[in-house]
């Protein structure tokens, strides 16, 4: 087996043969998940994870428990996100400081 890479270019190059219609109109018990092993615990913890591109071991691993204040809007905008609500105000105050213009 041979592995390709492409860049982002020559991604958004390539000829999509994918059927979205057929796809779209499916549902969940038209697919058929036979040949895929369900996860485990131990493949679970074996595994490598990722969010957003990075490893997900990481980015626990630089996590620091912290009290914040957060007005209350804040705080009831994120968790109408989902039960993630505080991974998402940590991945938004991230991209803060990449874009450290909005800082200063």
């Amino acid at each position: 087996m041979t592995i390709k890479r492409y860049t982002s270019a020559q991604l958004k190059e390539l000829k999509d043969e994918t059927n979205w219609e057929r796809l779209r109109s499916m549902s969940d018990d038209d697919i058929d998940f036979s040949d895929i092993p369900m996860l485990t615990d131990e493949m679970a913890a074996k595994g490598v994870w990722y969010r957003n591109g990075e490893l997900l071991k990481e980015l626990e691993r630089k996590s620091k428990p912290t009290k914040v204040s957060l007005n209350s809007e804040v705080v009831s905008y994120f968790k109408s996100l989902g039960d993630d609500w505080q991974a998402k105000i940590n991945e938004v105050l991230t991209q803060a400081i990449k874009m450290k213009d909005i800082l200063t």
